[in-house]
């Protein structure tokens, strides 16, 4: 499943981030989006643009579409 799948607050581990743009790729490391971390969606901007995401305890707001390169495990 991945990241931008996930039902409102559930939460799941991360297993993989591989987002084709390297400088996304190393933001989203750096935003805590690491191999093994929960996450848990918190809310959906209209029309699904932005996710709030509870990443460990820490909340970011991604992206949609970046969130389709966080890989969960099943």
């Amino acid at each position: 499943m991945l990241l931008s799948q996930l039902p409102k607050g559930t939460v799941a581990e991360i297993h993989s981030v591989a987002h084709p743009q390297e400088d996304m790729q190393r933001q989203l490391l750096a935003l805590g989006f690491d191999p093994g971390e929960t996450v848990q969606l918190m809310t959906k901007a209209p029309f699904g643009h932005s996710l709030q995401i509870k990443v460990g305890s820490t909340l970011v707001a991604i992206h949609s579409e970046d969130a389709s390169y966080i890989h969960l495990c099943d």
